[in-house]
């Protein structure tokens, strides 16, 4: 993989109006189906990648038989309940092996996270512009 590039995607804010997001386009492969999924965020800040329950839907037939976690964010008291399912994800030419919290509620965005996802790679965010998957991370893929 050389590399591949997204632009950043104008998206409505409630608080701020609209913002420019890195936005990324990813196909997410089960046992049983494939997917295309064209409006992630590729979000340093999260330790995991994680799905809409509608999303999960498409990929497994029951979400509840992964394993039951509580996602914790930026509201400590507020619990996100998803289940931990094992996906390939394909981003540009690299397919990898990810944990994915799919979600108990269609109401969270598609979320490309850190763990086994984002730190694969040499990311470049560029000043709201872009965003850059400039190859294999060497030192995290040892």
């Amino acid at each position: 993989m050389h590399f591949v590039r997204f632009r950043y995607q104008r998206r409505k804010s409630l608080i701020l109006g609209i913002v420019l997001r890195p936005i990324v386009s990813i196909k997410v492969y089960s046992k049983n189906s494939v997917i295309i999924v064209d409006d992630v965020l590729a979000d340093t800040g999260a330790d995991i990648t994680v799905l809409p329950r509608n999303l999960g839907e498409l990929l497994v037939d029951d979400i509840t038989k992964g394993k039951y976690v509580e996602i914790k964010g930026v509201v400590p008291s507020a619990n996100l309940i998803s289940y931990i399912h094992h996906f390939k994800i394909k981003l540009g030419e690299k397919i990898f092996p990810v944990p994915v919290a799919v979600a108990d509620s269609d109401n969270v965005p598609p979320i490309l996270g850190r763990c086994k996802a984002l730190d694969l790679f040499n990311v470049k965010f560029n000043k709201g512009r872009e965003v850059i998957f400039l190859g294999d991370n060497k030192e995290h893929n040892r």
